[in-house]
């Protein structure tokens, strides 16, 4: 029988309709076996994520978060054959951005549910509530109920193309499971895994049914803040999707500057070298440019959110909802303005040894304070 000898990979990283992949592969990796291998291994979660993006301006509507992917494999064995077309390794894929912790091993399995990790949903009352989770028509979330306390708000049955009220909509179909940080089959387009409805603002919990009869349930607590002004966050989370969470505590602003600058003589030295003109400014700056930063308290939350937390300060992309300014792409909606996470030492808090459990987290605009976009 012939053995493994060597292997080709074609991987192909592409967006908007699954079934429009581009000829031309974006990677073609070969590989040979070493003696004392069993078995070809390829690495392909770092290609992949070099091309997902994520683009989110305040929209829920209108977030590009995934890509599409295609692989295929053919072997070469020690006899010089080849695979036929009919014993290539392919399958199509659709690409999130998101990561397993250490503890999860190698190429864990992310949620087929909720794409969030806390447990309790803190909502300011009247707002938007979004409620991420992974559907499709043989696997993930196959029913979504709302309730206010015992009585059904909302039915919500997914199929494999029908919208729903859901801030991400994931339509997929994996025949097998797929694993490259969070992946598996994606039925329609890669630009269009999103959509939203209003989700009922009286609802304080949310039901899901997998596609196996099981459920899960997360609770929403509608939090009235009458002292300070909530301010919205949003970021992309462990599961490669966009997750939203209100400060609602104190929220302090302030200023860090950067300069460098230099002495300038005023001396008049051609027309009076023995006077100057007091007026005028002796340093001179080569750069003199400042960021705002600002510090947000998370107001008592449910211990859940301490994975939230966590989630939050690894995230590549963290945004700030500016209710001054709207998004370009929808007039309704708040403008996602970038920032970054300054705070790099945060203790968790238990309500055993800390009772009530609030976070302060300071934050930095991504972008300077003087426009120095060219």
């Amino acid at each position: 029988m012939a053995k493994l000898s060597s292997a080709e990979l074609k991987l192909y990283i592409w967006s908007g309709d699954i079934l429009k992949r581009p000829s031309t592969p974006t990677y073609t990796l070969n590989k040979t076996k070493l003696v004392y291998q069993t078995t070809i291994v390829f690495e392909i979660a770092e290609l992949v994520k070099d091309y997902v993006e994520v683009e989110f301006d305040g929209n829920y509507r209108n977030i590009k978060q995934t890509k599409n992917v295609e692989w295929e494999i053919t072997r070469t064995y020690d006899d010089d054959t080849t695979d036929g077309d009919s014993e290539k390794i392919k399958q199509k894929a659709i690409a999130f951005r998101g990561y397993g912790q250490l503890n999860d091993n190698i190429n864990p399995e992310l949620s087929k549910d909720f794409m969030i990790s806390n447990s309790v949903i803190n909502n300011l009352c009247g707002s938007e509530i979004i409620v991420p989770f992974y559907q499709q028509g043989t696997d993930g979330v196959t029913k979504v109920v709302y309730f206010q306390d015992t009585t059904q708000l909302k039915l919500n049955t997914t199929g494999s193309a029908v919208p729903f009220t859901i801030a991400q909509e994931v339509r997929l179909n994996p025949p097998v499971d797929i694993k490259i940080d969070k992946t598996a089959s994606l039925s329609s387009s890669s630009n269009k895994s999103v959509n939203t409805s209003s989700i009922p603002v009286n609802a304080n919990k949310v039901t899901i049914t997998r596609a196996d009869g099981t459920t899960r349930t997360i609770n929403i607590q509608c939090i009235d803040e009458c002292k300070n002004l909530p301010h919205k966050l949003s970021f992309l989370n462990k599961f490669g999707v966009i997750q939203s969470m209100y400060f609602f505590a104190l929220k302090r602003d302030g200023m860090n500057t950067n300069r460098t600058d230099y002495k300038k003589s005023n001396i008049q030295i051609q027309s009076n070298p023995t006077s100057y003109n007091p007026s005028l400014h002796q340093t001179r700056y080569i750069e003199n440019q400042g960021r705002e930063r600002f510090t947000m308290n998370t107001g008592f939350i449910h211990p859940s959110h301490n994975q939230v937390i966590k989630e939050i300060l690894v995230s590549e992309y963290v945004y700030i909802h500016d209710s001054n300014r709207v998004s370009p792409s929808d007039q309704t909606s708040a403008l996602a303005v970038p920032v970054k996470v300054l705070s790099d030492n945060v203790n968790l808090l238990t309500r055993k040894d800390d009772k009530l459990i609030n976070y302060a987290l300071e934050f930095e605009a991504d972008s300077e304070f003087v426009q120095s976009i060219r």
